[in-house]
């Protein structure tokens, strides 16, 4: 098994909890609460637009590196153009980590009532974002296998 599998999927991985868990949502939450104004729908819909923005972003990034990259530029160039692509995008897909708390999404929920969401919105977008996150986590760990299988 090629080791660059497991060395950038975990980095990334790592990456995305920690920016995405303790920095994004301090920046991204108060953007989101004010373009949602004071819609629920607005906010749950926002926070399905950019998940699948940056999942979309990130998969189109991949096929690129993978097209055109592998195999024709030395691998470490075709490694720092994948790692570049994931760096940007784990933390998104890192908000959407399961957290300690009571609450599921709880940490993401408290970043969203900082930022002034209601309740309603604090839960649609918790949830709605949610499971594209996971996504991002399968489609992360794949792409990875599909750029540096031998």
């Amino acid at each position: 098994m090629n080791l660059l599998i497991p060395i950038t999927s975990l980095g990334l991985y790592g990456w995305g909890f920690l920016v995405g868990m303790f920095w994004l949502p301090r920046r991204f939450c108060p953007w989101l609460v004010r373009g949602a104004a004071s819609s629920t729908l607005k906010a749950a819909m926002l926070m399905v637009a950019v998940h699948s923005a940056g999942l979309a972003a990130f998969a189109v990034a991949t096929f690129l590196i993978n097209e055109f990259a592998v195999g024709t530029l030395p691998t470490w160039l075709v490694t720092f153009l994948f790692v570049l692509a994931g760096l940007v995008y784990a933390p998104l897909m890192g908000m959407g980590f399961p957290d300690r708390s009571r609450d599921v999404y709880g940490e993401l929920r408290r970043h969203l009532k900082d930022a002034g969401a209601t309740h309603a919105q604090e839960r649609a977008a918790a949830w709605s974002g949610g499971p594209l996150a996971f996504l991002g986590m399968v489609v992360l760990g794949m792409s990875s296998v599909i750029v540096f299988a031998e």
